[in-house]
This record gives C-alpha cells, structure tokens and sequence, in this order.
C-alpha cells in the first residue's frame, strides 16, 4: 500500500519547511530519510542536524496524487503544524 507523506521541518532549510513523499513502505522509507539516503532535500535537512518529524499522511495514495499536491507549490496549507485552524 502506497502512503503519502508529509514531513515539517523544525526550522527552515533554505526556503524549504517541508517535504512531500510517497512510499510502499514508509518505515523503512523515514529510516532512509534518517540516515541521510535518498532525496536531496531530506539528505541535506539530516546533514544539517534540523529535527523532523512526519505530521500527516494520506493511505492509499498514487503518484497521481503526490503530483497533484506537489504542483500547488504550498504544502504549508497542508501541514497542521502551520495551518494549525485547518484542523
């Protein structure tokens, strides 16, 4: 099972707050993230020592969808940590 994700940064890296991913396995797809694998942005946010954690996903999701959200270009709205009224 696909699951979307989305990962806030405890401070800026850059101009980035957050990250937006899709796995079939997000355990073992957060311990990459952890380790410093993967994607650029999460292996950079590791390497400088920002603390993360994952504050909402989406079951079930596709890769249709992962686009469809990475296209708004505003995950801030989605996060419940910045958006706090939205939920």
């Amino acid at each position: 099972m696909n699951r979307l994700y989305l990962i806030h940064f405890e401070q800026k890296y850059e101009h980035a707050q957050h990250y937006l991913g899709l796995s079939n396995n997000l355990e073992r797809r957060l311990e990459e993230h952890r380790s410093g694998q993967g994607n650029p942005l999460m292996k950079a946010v590791t390497q400088a020592a920002i603390p993360w954690r994952v504050v909402r996903t989406w079951p079930d999701a596709d890769r249709m969808r992962e686009v469809q959200l990475k296209s708004r270009h505003n995950t801030k709205k989605l996060c419940p940590i910045c958006n706090p009224q939205s939920w």
